[in-house]
């Protein structure tokens, strides 16, 4: 090869070079002038995973800076400029939550037609009813979300009678502590309960019941329980620690070690909840 044509290679090659780096920098420029005129809008996201069936609280959602570009992939979304406190209260998540994802205003509402009361139970924990009335339920004040103790009323020396006022044997003890309750009758919502609950008055429907969130080894403490004696429901404190572990049992010698029965005057309710009374 001649010295010219070495001279003409080497010319071209360094001209190419130019042309791809001016290229180059032309494609930078043109990505900084586009990154420059994108616009980014200030969405809801989750900071974290929540299942289905978890409580929720708006602590676990933030602002974050979104391309209008990638918000232009969504249907739905809830900006900063358009959102109000009142509009979202705490609740339990009927869809999967992704950490990262972008929050529309149908994942925090209620599917039309309600949501099954699966889908408020946590993993690991299973859904169960028990009969109350008026006096085990707190007259009525229970209510959907809150949380409570399950006390037993049952009896040493024989099953418990209907019209019976012995109390010889008797006792009481905690058999469940901090339960939740899931719903009260057909209600699953506090709100709707309320509603409904004015209309009762001061006495609960006949063969009332309330759905309690357990483990499966207090499912069947309970189920048995129920055939034994008389469940009650005691109310816990809004926010109440549970730290202490202890179980409370109380015998009916400790209270009166003298008490064999108690007056049959006294219109005693029946130790199984029905609307009787004993006489």
């Amino acid at each position: 090869m001649t010295a010219k044509r070495l001279m003409l290679l080497s010319l071209l090659l360094s001209a190419v070079g130019i042309s791809i780096l001016l290229l180059s920098q032309s494609e930078q420029k043109n990505d900084q002038q586009q990154a420059a005129a994108e616009t980014f809008k200030r969405v809801l996201v989750a900071k974290q995973k929540v299942d289905i069936g978890q409580p929720y609280t708006l602590n676990m959602f933030e602002w974050k800076q979104v391309s209008q570009q990638e918000l232009d992939n969504y249907l739905d979304y809830i900006s900063r400029e358009g959102f109000s406190v009142q509009q979202f209260t705490p609740g339990i998540a009927h869809i999967e939550i992704l950490a990262g994802q972008v929050m529309s205003a149908g994942d925090f509402s209620t599917p039309k037609g309600g949501v099954s009361l699966a889908f408020k139970v946590r993993n690991g924990y299973r859904a169960i009813s028990v009969p109350v009335d008026s006096v085990t339920a707190n007259s009525g004040f229970v209510q959907p979300g809150d949380k409570v103790d399950i006390l037993l009323l049952g009896s040493e020396v024989e099953e418990l009678k209907k019209y019976d006022n012995k109390v010889s044997g008797l006792y009481v003890t905690t058999i469940a502590k901090d339960v939740r309750v899931l719903a009260f009758n057909q209600y699953s919502d506090a709100d709707n309960f309320q509603k409904k609950r004015s209309a009762y008055g001061a006495d609960l429907p006949d063969n009332s019941s309330v759905s309690l969130e357990v483990n499966p080894e207090q499912a069947t403490q309970i189920v048995l329980a129920n055939q034994i004696g008389k469940l009650t429901l005691s109310l816990r404190g809004a926010g109440e620690d549970d730290s202490d572990d202890s179980i409370y049992t109380v015998k009916s010698t400790q209270i009166n070690p003298q008490s064999k029965q108690v007056a049959p005057d006294l219109g005693l309710i029946q130790l199984r909840p029905t609307k009787d009374k004993a006489n």
